[in-house]
């Protein structure tokens, strides 16, 4: 017989969900306009200020370097000092690299870029590890369904709001002046996305002196095939979000930030359906078909040419990406205890950080020898290696 304190239980327990998805979409809507709406101008600004395809990559790749000087260091953070309180610092961190780009010189760029990566290494570990632990047993691929609107909202809405922002300037204004309004934007939605992050709550305990550094605190084994898959779902999206706006403008598109609103577009159904596609046919059936259709999809875009055919390919993107986006999570924070989970969640991140490495300069070099167009075909190869392998291990179980 359900009493009356089970009942209230209950009913705090659903509050307290409802608000914590709220407070992490929100957030984590501002987060991902500002991170890939500059992540969208970037390449623009260094091609107009003169910079050719490999120093665009080598530029934008410093980003990695960051994410894998803090990655180390994360996971222990983010277990011995809580969850919330490292999220907020990224988010400091990003408005800081914002700033830098009220004067876009060379040692500007590089420093958003290196300030961008450390956030997203810290952020990232916390985000995750705070999603996995607010969802209730056998919800946890629908909770991240639902929180990973953010990602949908914010990818759809930064970049072309960055982009429409630079080209709405005169022909004639230097690259330098269009990047003002966008700094000024990109502060400003960094720092609410900071205050929508701080009202999560989270029953976890910081483990404080309980929990000393060690190198090895920072990172499970139980992480290495996600870092792994993560890194073959990486390199498609930085050849997304670095060389397909530099693509799409040479076949005929205006603004390419409507082609991330595609990618969007795509990722809705997959953000709310996908969880349960993983939670009820196992990950595996699902997450392989994923990485064969982001390579299809690569290669498709370069065969085509304007806005129509770009904008269907990027939705199809969108769709398949997002899917990878809330399987991988779970399968590295469902393998560990919850006192290891930060570490094990911050393994699977180094795929992350090489495919921010390794992505822009490989695919720079890439489109150096091949053009912009073979870039896409190249990183698209990176995914379908990832399918195997996960086949392959799958077998040896």
């Amino acid at each position: 017989m359900t009493t009356h304190a089970d009942t209230v239980a209950a009913f705090d327990a659903r509050a307290s969900l409802t608000r914590n998805v709220l407070a992490l979409t929100s957030g984590l809507t501002l987060w991902t306009a500002v991170h890939f709406g500059v992540t969208a101008i970037l390449p623009l600004l260094l091609h107009d200020q003169g910079y050719d395809a490999r120093g665009i990559g080598f530029m934008l790749g410093a980003m990695g370097m960051a994410q894998l000087a803090l990655r180390p260091f994360a996971g222990w953070i983010v277990d011995a000092f809580g969850r919330r309180t490292p999220l907020v610092l990224s988010l400091v961190l990003l408005a800081s690299a914002s700033a830098l780009l009220y004067s876009p010189v060379g040692w500007a760029v590089l420093a958003n870029r290196v300030l961008t990566g450390a956030a997203y290494s810290l952020g990232t570990t916390a985000f995750f590890t705070l999603v996995v632990e607010a969802a209730p047993p056998g919800r946890h691929g629908e909770v991240q369904g639902y929180v990973a609107l953010g990602i949908t909202l914010g990818v759809g809405l930064g970049p072309v709001a960055a982009v429409a922002l630079y080209q709405g300037f005169s022909p004639g204004t230097v690259p330098a002046e269009r990047m003002t309004s966008v700094a000024i934007g990109a502060v400003t939605v960094a720092v609410s996305s900071g205050v929508c992050f701080s009202a999560v709550s989270s029953t976890f305990r910081a483990r404080g002196r309980a929990h000393p550094y060690a190198l090895r605190t920072n990172f499970r084994r139980e992480g290495l095939l996600p870092a792994l898959l993560n890194f073959c779902t990486q390199i498609p999206n930085v050849a997304f979000s670095t060389f397909l706006p530099l693509w799409a403008i040479a076949r005929g598109v205006g603004n390419p930030g409507t082609l991330f609103v595609g990618s969007q577009v795509g990722a809705v159904v997959s953000r709310l359906l996908g969880g349960r596609m993983a939670d009820r046919y196992g990950r595996r059936p699902v997450l392989v078909p994923v990485l064969v259709g982001l390579a299809a999809t690569l290669a498709g875009m370069r065969c085509v040419a304007g806005l129509p055919f770009l904008f269907a390919l990027a939705a199809g993107y969108g769709t398949l990406y997002g899917v990878a986006f809330l399987i991988l999570p779970s399968l590295a924070g469902d393998a560990v205890p919850a006192t290891g989970r930060g570490a094990a969640i911050n393994t699977m991140g180094l795929g992350a950080d090489l495919a921010q490495l390794l992505g822009p300069w490989g695919l720079g070099l890439a489109a150096g020898t091949w053009g912009f167009g073979g870039a896409l075909v190249a990183a698209g190869m990176v995914p379908l290696a990832g399918a195997v392998v996960y086949l392959t291990q799958a077998r040896r179980g």
